[in-house]
């Protein structure tokens, strides 16, 4: 219903539209600026760099248990047995919630199944053939 992303966007004259304004990437980015706030029980900046191009966050309010589960060497998938390279692995009180995530797939995965065209790419299709799309 939105293949080119329009409602995650910005209007020309570079405001957030609404779905943009609500989101966490927008309010961790532009936090400070214009009014624009995170919830600071939940995230706390812990660095700027000079012209504000990154910033880093300390999420708050995690759980000793998570906690003790991370730190626990036997919880970590390593290359190899000592290896500094480790994959990681979230704490079992994010099941629930990770239970219910879509993983993120490139909009034309060529090496994936299936062969039907996005939606995107039906779209840009029919643009350039020249037929007027309506959403």
């Amino acid at each position: 219903d939105d293949p080119k992303c329009n409602k995650f966007s910005f209007y020309a004259d570079h405001s957030p539209t609404p779905m943009m304004a609500r989101s966490l990437l927008y309010r961790l980015v532009k936090h400070g600026d214009g009014g624009v706030k995170v919830n600071q029980s939940l995230f706390k900046e812990v660095h700027t760099t000079q012209h504000g191009l990154m910033r880093v966050y300390q999420v708050m309010n995690v759980s000793q248990e998570s906690k003790d589960w991370v730190k626990d060497p036997k919880n970590r998938i390593c290359d190899a047995p000592g290896s500094w390279y480790c994959v990681g692995q979230y704490p079992p009180a994010l099941e629930k919630l990770i239970a219910k995530r879509r993983s993120f797939a490139q909009l034309e995965d060529f090496n994936k199944g299936g062969g039907d065209k996005s939606a995107y790419t039906k779209l840009i299709e029919q643009e350039r053939a020249g037929g007027r799309v309506e959403f």
